[in-house]
């Protein structure tokens, strides 16, 4: 039996980069698919989560995709609403969102990326966590996932990237 049978599961972030390799938020909502789940695919690139539609329903999966942007507060809420109203439940909230575009090291680093970075890569996390964890208590369980990145503990000089993802560990 699939591990994730008659579950119903988000990922934010189930587009993908551009590149020649598969990112988390794809891989994870198709493994999570591949598992049985229904996947609501939420992401700022609408044709990118598309994309991942695409290849869960080629699978034989099911899913649907809402397209938000995460530093947006009412658009964080939409997600759990518009996952309640298509799917009844939230079993599952994958956050696989993160940015370093633009970081540097502390003594060039300018206060608009610091704040951008901060925007996507944890503010937007709680606030999504904020408007999901009232359903999951509702229906008695739930899992939340909170990508962070090696970053946060090792040495690198994105100082906002990784301040970003230490922060989103504790």
């Amino acid at each position: 039996m699939a591990r994730l049978a008659d579950k119903i599961a988000i990922v934010v972030g189930a587009g993908q980069t551009p590149g020649a390799t598969i990112g988390n938020g794809r891989a994870t909502a198709i493994r999570f698919a591949e598992e049985g789940a229904s996947v609501l695919l939420v992401d700022r690139n609408i044709e990118s989560a598309e994309e991942t539609l695409a290849m869960i329903e080629a699978r034989g999966g099911d899913g649907s995709c809402l397209k938000a942007e995460v530093t947006d507060e009412a658009q964080c809420q939409a997600i759990a609403r518009t996952c309640v109203e298509r799917y009844g439940r939230i079993d599952v909230l994958h956050n696989n969102i993160g940015i370093a575009l633009n970081d540097s090291g502390p003594t060039k680093i300018a206060e608009e990326v610091w704040d951008q970075i901060f925007n996507v890569n944890l503010k937007a996390i709680m606030f999504i966590c904020k408007h999901t964890l009232p359903v999951m208590r509702k229906q008695g369980e739930g899992n939340i996932i909170n990508i962070s990145s090696i970053a946060a503990i090792c040495e690198m000089g994105l100082v906002s990237y990784k301040a970003s993802k230490a922060a989103l560990n504790a």
